[in-house]
């Protein structure tokens, strides 16, 4: 007998082993904890003979008949109590089945909804320790993934896992509000390196990396600034926040370069030894440079890689002593390079101007409404129109699914006309398909 049970409980328990009751006492105890209390009943299905005179003499009734037994909690708490035994209920249950704590659903509930709140709480606590104007602060308090997301999304996890939360919080917020400043830019692995002591802490596999990517969205979203803003790769968002992943991954592919100067005011020979190569620029280089010259003042910019070499192709067969523009390739969404090449190009003279031409899907529009918000005046849609969508389309052309052409209708009015044939005909349509027109447009264009 263990000392811990009082002798009357353990004679109790003694009793329900002998008469193999288990079954019975295990309905008590799941209906017991379901209700929190004494009361309700159960039913015991298919019971043996044994069972049913065993469970019959304890309550003292009449020998059972049926396989199946009704027993009322109420009635089985009495009889114990006014047994030789002089128990309750709930003791029994305890000392019967010891290694299962008898934890009713109110309770747990109860002490579920204190685990939840002392989470919330300490989330809370993490912002309120800020100063009222810190920009940490502000994201815990307001962002999209602030406290009210990250409550959501691990209110229900072990104190251990909530621990770790907090611990990855109280990183991100101090991150937040140590950024660089934008005129003196800083490597993200030696911002990780200087706020956690971890230069891979703030990895984009890291659950740490990912939660700063999100606080970086929503303090682009907090500013008020358009939600195009922040669809670009990570990259992006980063060196808007002064911070870099590296300088050399990041890259954009330009044609014809009329010259760069350096910080210092001296030329750079590259672009002129270039001549009609392509030059494939890191973002080291450009940031080396404050002046970009282009030889024309008409851009064209094409986001896909192989339309911008057909087009170039195509101006270095059929050129005749006319002069060449400039042309810029994205591939894809705008790196960090690219954009800095293009802000480098509309900021050299007033009157350049970019011309974009993408793909006729939900991303390529998408790019196009970026860069017409990014250089308002400064640049116009090329080729995004109900005609030329016509001719790039194919009759075997990618269904875009209805999520996708819902998207459409986020998109400034520029596009109504193209969305809505678009939306119509419901297939995508890419630019190579009308590479052929844009080399026309670039040969005609004075």
């Amino acid at each position: 007998m263990s000392s811990n049970i009082p002798p009357n409980v353990q004679k109790a328990v003694d009793f329900f082993s002998t008469a193999r009751l288990s079954r019975l006492l295990q309905k008590l105890r799941e209906r017991y904890i379901e209700l929190g209390r004494v009361g309700g009943q159960i039913t015991l299905e298919d019971c043996t003979p044994d069972e049913r005179r065993d469970i019959a003499s304890f309550l003292g009734k009449p020998p059972y008949r049926e396989d199946y037994i009704k027993v009322r909690l109420v009635e089985f708490d009495s009889v114990l109590r006014q047994s030789g035994f002089a128990c309750e209920l709930p003791d029994l249950l305890n000392a019967f089945f010891p290694n299962q704590p008898l934890v009713t659903r109110p309770q747990q509930r109860a002490a579920h909804k204190v685990h939840q709140a002392d989470f919330h709480t300490a989330l809370l606590s993490i912002a309120m320790e800020l100063p009222a104007d810190s920009q940490g602060r502000n994201w815990l308090l307001h962002g999209q993934h602030g406290l009210d997301w990250l409550f959501s999304h691990y209110k229900n996890e072990s104190i251990e896992e909530q621990e770790r939360q907090l611990g990855t919080v109280r990183s991100i917020v101090s991150a937040l509000d140590r950024l660089p400043a934008s005129t003196a830019p800083e490597r993200l692995a030696l911002f990780a390196q200087r706020i956690g002591g971890d230069p891979h802490m703030f990895d984009p596999d890291r659950t740490s990396g990912r939660l700063l990517r999100y606080a970086l969205e929503d303090i682009v979203s907090l500013s008020g600034e358009s939600s195009l803003q922040v669809q670009g790769p990570p990259i992006d968002l980063y060196a808007n926040a002064g911070l870099l992943l590296d300088t050399i991954s990041s890259n954009v592919a330009v044609f014809n370069l009329a010259g760069a100067v350096y910080s210092d005011g001296s030329l750079d020979p590259l672009p002129q030894a270039a001549g009609t190569r392509v030059l494939l620029l890191p973002l080291r280089q450009l940031l080396e440079w404050r002046i970009v010259m282009s030889s024309s003042t008409d851009i064209y910019v094409f986001e896909n890689p192989q339309v911008f070499e057909e087009v170039i192709a195509g101006l270095l067969c059929s050129n005749a002593g006319k002069g060449l523009p400039t042309l810029v390739c994205t591939s894809g969404w705008p790196s960090t390079a690219a954009l800095t090449l293009l802000d480098l190009l509309v900021a050299q003279s007033p009157a350049n101007h970019l011309h974009y031409s993408g793909d006729f899907d939900l991303a390529g529009l998408k790019i196009a409404a970026y860069l017409l918000e990014r250089y308002p005046g400064r640049c116009s849609l090329w080729r995004f129109d109900p005609d030329s969508y016509l001719q790039a389309s194919h009759d075997e052309g990618r269904l875009a699914t209805k999520t996708e052409l819902k998207g459409l209708k986020s998109l400034p009015e520029a596009f109504a006309p193209l969305v809505e044939i678009m939306q119509e005909r419901g297939k995508w349509a890419y630019q190579e398909g009308i590479a052929r027109l844009l080399l026309e447009d670039v040969m005609e264009a004075p």
